[in-house]
């Protein structure tokens, strides 16, 4: 009896090193007891006033700081629309705290820091109404007629790159020069531009669609391809 209980002391001590070291970081948040800890600036820079959107925060962090996480909250529902996917220890010597996460759904959202100091303690800092992302969708007044079917001498045909949920679409139409584009992603987003990039909110598979116009927006010719995001 000795002996076995012997045997599994020894095995969890074994075993309790590589138990932690599988869920690090370790940290846990005692919010307010950092007291030479403080978030003094908080920086949001979306790359686009329309979703999807990357959305990149700096935080400037005073006191020794090890790492830090983004969550991004929806101003109207209080529900996480984002975050950092892991904390982000990419922080200078003076406390300035990068990272970065895409956006996909439009409204206004709130963006919260958490900046993580020594003693495993932390302190929070929220930004209201931080940035504000519109629909993709076109516009009643951006939105492109669509008129009868031409025999201009062009052939519309487009590639995709799937990364993730990803989309990268590219025009290969051949003949007449295109002078307009107007996509179709197949979920309700469009976009006017030749080689646009789009990322769609859940897997599946779409109905993606092309209409290429020459001579202003008086003739054109479609193309529809199916894209399967995993």
């Amino acid at each position: 009896m000795k002996r076995k209980t012997i045997f599994f002391v020894l095995a969890l001590l074994i075993l309790m090193p590589f138990t932690a070291m599988a869920s690090a970081p370790q940290v846990s948040c005692k919010a307010g007891t950092c007291s030479n800890l403080k978030v003094t600036k908080l920086t949001v820079n979306p790359s686009s006033k329309i979703a999807p959107a990357k959305i990149g925060f700096t935080g400037h962090i005073s006191g020794p700081v090890k790492l830090v996480q983004y969550t991004v909250i929806d101003s109207k529902t209080g529900k996480v629309a984002g975050s950092s996917r892991s904390y982000c220890s990419r922080c200078t010597k003076t406390g300035i705290c990068s990272c970065s996460c895409v956006i996909s759904t439009p409204g206004t959202y709130d963006v919260k820091v958490t900046a993580y100091g020594s003693g495993n303690c932390c302190v929070n800092f929220v930004k209201k109404a931080a940035f504000t992302l519109a629909p993709s969708k076109l516009s009643a007044k951006e939105s492109v007629k669509e008129p009868s079917k031409s025999s201009v001498n062009f052939v519309p045909s487009f590639k995709s790159t799937v990364s993730g949920k990803k989309v990268t679409f590219k025009d290969t139409s051949s003949g007449a020069k295109p002078l307009k584009w107007y996509w179709d992603f197949g979920d309700g987003y469009r976009s006017t531009a030749q080689n646009p990039s789009h990322v769609y909110k859940k897997a599946g598979t779409y109905k993606v669609c092309l209409n290429v116009y020459n001579s202003g927006s008086s003739c054109y010719k479609s193309v529809c391809n199916k894209v399967i995001v995993r």
